[in-house]
């Protein structure tokens, strides 16, 4: 008899160890749904925001060309009639307006597009202007630094570093301190 009690517990140890696992491979995949979806949740709330991100900042690109398109537009109208610098300004001037249209049109899908569809189809031409950009974008960078710290170095009276460098007297050949003759700075 107790053979048997035995053999019918161990047969229930084994049927609840059986429904445990099993319970928890069930709360298991539910948990990894559960993570899969909030993981697609929010991977395409990040993609939300940065298009809406993108597409905020071809706005503001656009309008600030086209301010840029206006000032030029500007300074031709105030240019003389027979220089040559008038119709080049114009020019530049009506090209930021229609690459301020272009950006307002397309966004920033459309641009990224054409900048994929431009590099697939000549891609030596796409790695130049890349590394001509960089360089400029460089060139700009290290400039506003320079006019920074020189804005800072220089801004109080403008002759402070002239009259910083001289030093010391220096007297005319043969004369001594005790002499009457006169000093002549030296610059050092």
């Amino acid at each position: 008899m107790a053979k048997e009690q035995a053999s019918v517990t161990a047969s229930q140890a084994g049927q609840a160890g059986r429904e445990v696992a099993g319970s928890a491979a069930e709360q298991a995949k539910a948990v990894a749904g559960e993570a899969r979806q909030q993981a697609g949740s929010a991977v395409r709330d990040l993609r939300r925001r940065v298009r809406d991100e993108g597409q905020g900042q071809t706005e503001r690109l656009a309008g600030t060309v086209r301010q840029w398109a206006d000032d030029l537009e500007g300074m031709a109208r105030n240019a003389s009639d027979d220089s040559p610098a008038r119709g080049l300004v114009t020019q530049a001037a009506n090209g930021g307006r229609r690459a301020a249209d272009y950006l307002d049109q397309r966004g920033v899908d459309g641009l990224m597009g054409d900048l994929q569809d431009f590099a697939r189809r000549r891609p030596g031409a796409f790695l130049g202007g890349a590394v001509v950009a960089g360089l400029v974008a460089g060139r700009l960078m290290k400039a506003g630094k320079a006019v920074q710290s020189g804005d800072a170095a220089h801004s109080g009276d403008g002759d402070a570093r002239r009259t910083s460098e001289i030093t010391e007297p220096v007297l005319p050949p043969g004369g001594s301190a005790g002499t009457e003759l006169p000093e002549y700075p030296r610059v050092v």
